[in-house]
Order: C-alpha cells, then sequence, then structure tokens
C-alpha cells in the first residue's frame, strides 16, 4: 500500500508548463493591442525577428528537464503567418521508478498577434493526450483526442479579435516591456485546459535574482492566471529591461524555469536525482491503525497558502467545515449501499450521461474490457455485488503494480496489465460502465500503513442505490473505510481531466493534517 501514490505531480506540472509558464515566444507585431494600454507610444512597440530559446526546469532545487522554443516566420495558405513552437521534457523518479514525459505545444498567428490555430500535445507513457483548436470568427472549435480515443471530442469556445494565444504572457513583455508599478490584464487560451482565462501581470520592481550562471537585477512581476471555474495558477517571472524573461516560478509547485544556452540545456544530468515520493508525502501527528476498517474520521486540515475548504469537496462521505482561512476540519465517513450513515448534509448529485458513457480515457465500449466485465462477475445482478467483484478482478489483474505510466487508459491498463493508482481507478471505471454502473475516477489523498502519512491517491466511485460509493482497485477491500480525503472526482471526459488534477497541486508541500478523533466498527 505504501507504493500506490499517483502520478499526478508529474502530468500536473506539464500541464502547468502548457498553460503558459514556459519561458518563451516572442512576437511579430506592429501596432498597439488591448493588454498594452499604457502611456506608451506605438513608437515603443517592438518587432522581435525569429530565434529560438532554451530553459532548464528546475522541481525543488533538481533538474527534472529542459524546453525548447523556436520562432518564426512562414507562408501558409498564402499569407504570412508567425509559428511559435515549444517542446518541453521533463524526467522524474517515484521511488525506483523513472518515467518520461514530452510536452509540446505550437501556435500559428498573424504578424498582428491574432490567432489562427494551435495545437499540444502530452506524451504520458504509451498514449498522448492531442487538443487542437481553430479561430472560425466568433469561435475557436477545438478537438480533444486521448490515449486510445477513436473519436475526438469537440467544443467551441467563444473567441474574440482582443483574446491572445497560448504564448501571451512572454509575448506581451518582448514586444512591451513592463515598468515597476504597472499592471497589464489580458485574455488567453490556456491550452492543456482548453480554457480562455484571465491573466493578470503586476510588476514589483527591479531586485537581485540568481540565475544559473551568476545573479543579474531583474524586474519582478507577478502573475495570476484565472480559468473560468475559479481556479487560480499563480507564479513569478522575472525579467530584463527587454522584457526578455530569465527566470520564472509557479508557485504550488515551486517549479522553476530559467533561460539557458543550448549547450546547459542539454547538458547531460542525473534524470533521476530528483524523487517525488517523499514530497508527496503528508505526515500526521499520530498514527491510524488499521485505517481502511474505520468508520468514521474527523481530521483537521491545515493548508499554508490557500482555504483547504475551497479545495476539499463535500459528498455521502465527507463534510467539510470552515475554521480561519487556512483551516478546515473534515468528517470522513465509510458508507455502503443500504446502510445508514455518511454526511447527511451531502448535496445530491445525479450520475450524468457522461458516466455512463465510454470516453477517451474509460473506453467502456472495449472488446476486452466488455469480456473481462463479464468474466469478473459473470452473471450477477445487484449492482454492488458487481461493483465489488470488478474491484477485486483490477487488483488481482493488474499484476505489475509500478509508477512508469503517468496516467494510461483503462484500454491500455487492460492489455499491460501495470500501473499505479490511476491505472487502477480508469480499468475498475470502465468495467462498471460496461456491466452499466455509472462510474468515475476520485481524487485526493490516502492513508499509507506504516508510514504514518498520507499520500495523494486516485480511486473510484459508482453510482448504486441513489448515491455515490467509493470503492478502490488498490485495496480490493470491498469499499473503503475513512481514511481516504476526497479533492475532487471526474468522469475524464476530455475536457474535464485537467481542471480535475489542478487542484492537487495547491497542496503539495504546504499541507498539513490532524487526526481529531476516529470511530470505528
Amino acid at each position: 500500500m505504501n507504493r500506490k501514490i499517483a502520478a499526478i505531480c508529474r502530468l500536473a506540472a506539464g500541464l502547468l508548463i502548457l498553460a503558459g509558464c514556459t519561458n518563451n515566444s516572442p512576437q511579430f507585431q506592429a501596432e498597439q493591442r488591448p493588454d498594452a494600454k499604457s502611456a506608451d507610444t506605438d513608437a515603443n512597440l517592438r518587432s522581435i525577428e525569429a530565434r529560438e530559446s532554451w530553459d532548464v526546469y528546475v522541481l525543488q532545487g533538481k533538474r527534472v528537464g529542459y524546453g525548447h522554443t523556436t520562432v518564426r516566420r512562414a507562408v501558409e495558405s498564402g499569407r504570412e503567418v508567425v509559428r511559435t513552437e515549444n517542446v518541453s521534457r521533463l524526467t522524474l523518479r517515484r521511488g525506483t521508478d523513472v518515467s518520461e514525459q514530452v510536452i509540446s505545444a505550437a501556435s500559428v498567428e498573424t504578424p498582428r498577434g491574432e490567432l489562427i490555430g494551435f495545437r499540444s500535445e502530452v506524451q504520458m507513457g504509451p498514449g498522448a493526450i492531442r487538443s487542437t483548436g481553430r479561430v472560425s470568427g466568433d469561435k475557436l472549435d477545438i478537438e480533444m483526442l486521448g490515449p486510445g480515443g477513436k473519436e475526438p471530442t469537440r467544443i467551441a469556445i467563444p473567441w474574440s479579435s482582443d483574446y491572445f494565444g497560448p504564448f501571451a504572457t512572454e509575448q506581451t513583455l518582448l514586444r512591451r516591456p513592463m515598468k515597476p508599478g504597472q499592471r497589464r490584464d489580458f485574455k488567453t487560451i490556456v491550452i492543456g485546459f482548453n480554457q480562455v482565462a484571465d491573466v493578470e501581470l503586476t510588476a514589483k520592481d527591479f531586485e537581485s535574482v540568481k540565475l544559473l550562471d551568476g545573479a543579474r537585477k531583474l524586474l519582478r512581476i507577478e502573475t495570476l492566471t484565472r480559468l473560468p471555474d475559479g481556479q487560480e495558477i499563480k507564479g513569478t517571472l522575472w525579467c530584463d529591461r527587454n522584457g526578455e524573461t530569465l527566470k520564472t516560478c509557479i508557485e504550488p509547485l515551486g517549479l522553476e524555469t530559467f533561460r539557458v544556452s543550448k549547450a546547459e540545456a542539454l547538458k547531460k544530468t542525473d534524470a533521476a536525482e530528483l524523487d517525488l515520493l517523499p514530497s508527496m508525502m503528508v505526515e500526521v501527528d499520530r498514527p491510524l491503525s488499521d485505517p481502511h476498517r474505520t468508520k468514521r474520521v474527523r481530521y483537521r486540515v491545515h493548508l499554508k497558502r490557500g482555504d483547504p475548504a475551497t479545495i476539499f469537496i463535500a459528498g455521502p462521505t465527507q463534510s467539510v467545515k470552515s475554521i480561519d482561512p487556512h483551516t478546515a476540519e473534515i468528517t470522513v465517513h465509510a458508507i455502503r449501499p443500504g446502510q445508514a450513515g455518511g454526511n447527511p448534509d451531502a448535496p445530491a448529485e445525479k450520475p450524468t450521461d457522461d458516466d455512463l458513457r465510454p470516453n477517451n480515457f474509460i473506453q467502456s465500449d472495449d472488446p476486452l474490457i466488455r469480456s473481462n466485465a463479464k468474466k469478473a462477475a459473470g452473471d450477477e445482478a445487484d449492482p454492488w455485488r458487481v461493483a465489488v467483484a470488478l474491484e477485486r478482478f483490477v487488483n488481482r489483474e493488474v499484476k505489475n503494480k509500478n509508477f512508469t505510466q503517468a496516467f494510461a487508459t483503462a484500454a491500455e491498463v487492460a492489455r499491460s496489465r501495470e500501473g499505479d493508482c490511476t491505472e487502477h481507478a480508469v480499468y475498475l471505471a470502465a468495467l462498471a460502465r460496461a456491466r452499466g454502473i455509472p462510474a468515475r475516477m476520485a481524487i485526493g489523498l490516502v492513508y499509507i500503513e506504516g508510514r504514518r502519512a498520507f499520500g495523494f491517491h486516485a480511486w473510484t466511485e459508482v453510482y448504486v442505490k441513489d448515491r455515490w460509493i467509493p470503492i478502490d482497485g488498490t485495496l480490493a477491500l470491498g469499499g473503503i473505510g475513512a481514511a481516504h480525503l476526497k479533492i475532487a472526482a471526474s468522469n475524464l471526459k476530455a475536457a474535464t481531466v485537467y481542471n480535475a488534477l489542478l487542484p492537487v497541486v495547491k497542496l503539495i508541500g504546504g499541507l498539513r493534517i490532524e487526526i481529531v478523533d476516529i470511530v470505528r466498527k
């Protein structure tokens, strides 16, 4: 059990890089745009020629990868465009397993800065998540295809010529450098999340900043990216007087980027020198014996950089009470179908069609998954008995329990029979849907016996007898006790995957958990 930690941190780091936090991409610009409103005149706007740049990524003081960005002019369909491309590579270790991730993004824009289209790809283990977008009048049409997906998910979001492309933060600074005390606001597409976000840049003052090749006096600019659902990504960047961004830091993860030479970026390092497991453990004040047989546990949760009451969610298994802006009391209940108990004030939450349909991550229509769902539970008709049988089946079937897969799909797990908790969760959800039971993935923390700590984790929820009931393929105990703290749930329809993962990064390195009282069966 002490090795069932989710692969969320690495994926989240990659997504935050995609979310406009790379140091890259100048843009050709000949006139003032809405984000550049200031006392400056048009004569101060800059047109920067094609170029390339290199960055290294540092997490917890250790190098974890590098990024390469190119900007070039091109002629496409008879018109001049500016193409910006970024490829980032991350390599991290979890325990004894080393995994790699490649994140690429590209945008095509007019020389005046209007977005024409974009594409992105997150390579995770054997599969990839791909998105493409193209502006069509007052809409941005986006297609998303998950690993193993047959048909893309299509969405259209409102678009305005005042909105910016995915590399807007660095672009606006390069064409019009900021000065201390200035603030700049604009809207930009955040690929990876595939949403239009509000970005705020607040310039503070020049300060001495340590870079990899020495110290420089740079302008500190605080950044805030606010997604439509209210989630926020905070960070800081430092740029020189020409608007060149030389360092960034993303607040939740402490992920830093540094502008370097090509030789420095490609310098050989110990790719596995950072072990994520220790940083993803949250120690508690006292041990919780036999945690998964508990009936109810009350926790006090402290969050250094935020309000835990806004991150942990209430539901049938969990109630959340705010104590102060950084403290919440969370009561977790073990529940089973037909038994009294649970959170009496839980909001009603009916399953949607997407909790039962196959999608790019949960391929419940895959022939092997349908066959395994039949084999695992036979002719059993009671949905709870079916769910418990499927839970046991997943625990047995996923024989190679490792961290090499970042986020494999259910169809991939059915064939490889390997992975960690995320693979158990999606596979179990797919088997349940194949048997006609609505299912989704839950994300949060689980108590790890022998470590006196919680670790980030994923499990499955099934809708049985009018409420969502948790089951866990990594444990196979016929449901769970009160040792799972829930942050979010997702049916993994392509448009919601990233948003479900983002709250996790806000907790890393700033969470403290106390056990208040325990009720056992």
